[in-house]
């Protein structure tokens, strides 16, 4: 990877629940996980089912550069929130499993809960057959919150979290990679956290589990604006969204035209559409494509296996 670029890897799109099939095939069928990296630094977003692959994925690379376990492996993991859909993977997330993988979660405190004691919740054996506490990587799990700065140092050692003041901003260097967020309380019962990911002059911001509002999300435009990619939330259409026998309305979600909106009023790079709904299958997701770029030029849709460079 060349120096100060930025790679962003789709391992999984879908909202909900996965949703394997030949109906799926080109678009894929995994829940939320997307992986960013910079020359330094390997940062996940969500672990939904597609973190498995990933896992592996990683692994492989591992075990081809340092075979005899020499080195250790650094992974940063933010969750958004903790709906099933965006952790149901983690327990077969096989670098959790290394002795060699310091492994770094972090995400929101919700409903109370702290984050570890979520995870844990999750997977105890009434529902998972294996214990957070069986995952024998270095794990260090943390709550963040909106006055939260994550500073992933070039060293490539452990992420740093730093609270923003107003009068003291910390300070940076261009090969950091950044993570700032923002709590949008469009999503029940207790919001979701939107990041933004920024390396050298390049910036992601990654806002699954949104609902917007008429005139647009001012808070998230504000948040957003000027990003080179924004992934955002259309897991329905507005025919969905409106539809008077079964409306979608408050169930935390956008529509397409509520993303591109975003899109558009943040002057954004570049859109990709991302948690589809599970019931979409390869020859709508064809028809929103089309839609879309009517709304906003330059969009695509999320797909498993998708890679953009910045």
């Amino acid at each position: 990877m060349a120096q100060h670029e930025l790679t962003v890897k789709f391992w999984g799109v879908r909202g909900s629940y996965p949703v394997p099939g030949s109906h799926t095939v080109r678009y894929g069928g995994n829940t939320a996980c997307i992986e960013i990296r910079n020359d330094k630094h390997l940062l996940i977003l969500d672990a939904g089912t597609g973190i498995i692959q990933l896992g592996e994925s990683i692994l492989k690379e591992y075990s081809e550069k340092y075979p005899r376990n020499s080195e250790k492996l650094h992974i940063t993991v933010l969750l958004s929130h903790t709906h099933h859909d965006h952790i149901q993977g983690l327990p077969f997330f096989q670098p959790a499993y290394q002795g060699f993988c310091s492994l770094y979660v972090f995400g929101p405190q919700l409903l109370g809960e702290d984050l570890e004691q979520s995870l844990s919740i999750s997977m105890e054996p009434r529902y998972c057959p294996i214990r957070l506490e069986e995952l024998n990587s270095n794990k260090i799990i943390a709550n963040i919150a909106e006055t939260d700065v994550l500073i992933l140092r070039n060293s490539g050692h452990a992420p740093l979290l730093r609270k923003i003041q107003e009068h003291n901003q910390p300070e940076f260097s261009d090969e950091d990679m950044i993570v700032r967020v923002y709590h949008s309380y469009a999503h029940p019962k207790d919001g979701v956290f939107i990041f933004k990911v920024i390396s050298g002059n390049k910036s992601i911001v990654y806002a699954t589990d949104t609902e917007g509002y008429t005139g647009g999300d001012s808070r998230l435009i504000n948040f957003a604006r000027g990003a080179d990619l924004l992934i955002h939330d259309s897991q329905y259409s507005l025919e969905e969204y409106t539809d008077p026998g079964f409306p979608k309305q408050g169930f935390g979600h956008s529509t397409v035209e509520m993303a591109c909106e975003v899109a558009r009023k943040a002057d954004i790079g570049q859109l990709v559409l991302f948690h589809h709904d599970p019931s979409h299958d390869d020859q709508q997701m064809d028809r929103i494509t089309e839609y879309a770029k009517s709304l906003f030029p330059d969009v695509i849709i999320g797909r498993e296996g998708m890679e953009i460079k910045l």
